[in-house]
């Protein structure tokens, strides 16, 4: 057969979430194994001068205009790179973006899609009116047309079987690009405990979960000393900011490069209430050793081993989060434990070796040598962190 190496991938988000830091970290693994064009909206979604193989598509002109004309505009962009270049693949990266999966095929290339979150069955409303229930609609419909759908995790490859077939299903989880130097772990006597989230700043990502943990604890017993770092921004913020009066806590906003938090803390929390793919931000904390403590939705089961490689918690209850973090509190040595477990499965996982190995295998790319070779801290790839997730 003929292997797709000349791909277009398409991004047509006006924010940069962590849908576009999958795109970026993906641009980045195939380098050398594909010319790729990038058509895309978002002035922040960027790639490095020194990726020769990659061409970007700026279609910014068209913000304005909205989904019904920037959609065609695509399909025009992808006849044409299809005439001229001889394109061979198309591949969506958001969700509006699978309307182009039937013209792909009909222009004669493969049609691959990646999928960042499950697809929901009981529609909670919060999550309903932010995302409109016709792009729920519309992915369900579309979404058969596709040669292959990557998925993030195998919770969203479940979500998806009821309306495509498990042959066009390939669970290619998230990676850490460079894996950072382990962290050494806490010192027992150190105060306060610094706690750590990073992520967008509204409901269903359940900061103010922390908060209501930190506060109760506080009431129990007020030598329990605990700080919170949150970083990102997001619609919730004064509503948090206010919650958190009276609390060790600091808002740091939105960072582009998060790793001097990572770097900064005892303990990193990510209690999203969901739905969720696989939160970059979850990976990230892992891959620096540190002990997390994670609401147990089926993709957290999913990366920890149900619980194995971290603390889980009732997902929306900050009862049963106070106690989490009460466990880590009276068991000092868990912090090295879990820390150590952490690094172990992104390593074993999530590495960049193991997730191109993935993707050649997956989508027939013929890599440009049999050997997957792990960039070194020294990469000149730049890593993008973002501090939200899709």
């Amino acid at each position: 057969m003929n292997y797709p190496q000349k791909i277009a991938l398409v991004d047509l988000s006006t924010e940069f979430t962590g849908g576009q830091s999958y795109l970026h970290n993906l641009i980045a693994l195939l380098d050398g194994d594909a010319e790729l064009w990038l058509l895309k909206l978002s002035p922040r979604l960027t790639v490095s001068p020194k990726q020769v193989g990659v061409t970007t598509v700026d279609l910014g002109f068209a913000l304005k205009w909205g989904r019904p004309f920037q959609i065609p505009i695509c399909m025009m962009v992808l006849a044409w790179l299809r005439i001229r270049h001889g394109l061979d693949a198309v591949w969506v990266n958001g969700y509006p973006e699978i309307a182009l999966m039937p013209w792909a095929r009909i222009i004669g290339c493969r049609a691959i899609a990646t999928r960042h979150l499950t697809l929901l069955t009981d529609k909670p409303k919060w999550h309903w009116i932010r995302n409109g229930w016709r792009v729920h609609f519309l992915y369900e419909c579309m979404a058969p047309a596709a040669n292959k759908i990557v998925c993030v995790s195998e919770a969203v490859a479940d979500s998806l079987r009821k309306y495509v077939g498990s042959e066009k299903l390939a669970v290619i989880q998230n990676w850490i690009p460079v894996l950072p130097e382990p962290l050494s772990p806490k010192n027992e006597e150190a105060r306060p405990l610094r706690l750590l989230f990073v992520g967008r700043l509204i409901h269903h990502k359940g900061v103010f979960l922390i908060l209501e943990a930190m506060r109760r604890l506080k009431e129990i017993d007020g030598s329990r000393e605990l700080s919170l770092t949150v970083v990102g921004e997001g619609e919730d913020r004064a509503a948090l900011e206010k919650q958190a009066a009276g609390l060790n806590v600091v808002f740091a906003g939105f960072r582009s490069d998060t790793s001097s938090f990572y770097k900064c803390t005892d303990v990193f929390v990510n209690p999203t209430l969901g739905p969720e793919g696989l939160p970059l931000v979850s990976l990230d904390a892992m891959s620096y050793g540190l002990p997390c403590i994670f609401s147990d939705i089926p993709v957290h089961k999913e990366i920890t081993r149900n619980g194995k490689v971290a603390v889980l918690f009732e997902s929306g209850s900050p009862e049963d989060l106070k106690r989490s973090i009460e466990q880590l509190l009276e068991a000092p040595q868990l912090f090295g434990k879990y820390g150590r477990l952490a690094r172990e499965a992104v390593e074993a996982k999530h590495s960049p070796d193991f997730a191109r190995q993935r993707y050649v295998e997956e989508l027939c790319l013929l890599p440009s040598s049999t050997k997957f070779n792990q960039p070194s801290a020294a990469s000149p790839t730049p890593i993008l962190k973002y501090e939200g997730d899709k």
